[in-house]
């Protein structure tokens, strides 16, 4: 068994696609299964008032 962590830097709210390309090209190696994605979103500026 392999476990791979793999962080990548794309556009917010690509994380599916990510997965799927990620999962279709490990399958040539064995059977895959995703175990957990984490999407970190950009803090948004925040102005006091």
């Amino acid at each position: 068994m392999l476990t791979i962590t793999v962080q990548v830097d794309c556009p917010a709210g690509m994380a599916q696609g990510v997965k799927e390309a990620l999962a279709e090209s490990l399958e040539q190696y064995g059977d895959t299964r995703v175990i957990s994605i984490v999407e970190d979103k950009p803090e948004q500026m925040k102005i006091d008032l």
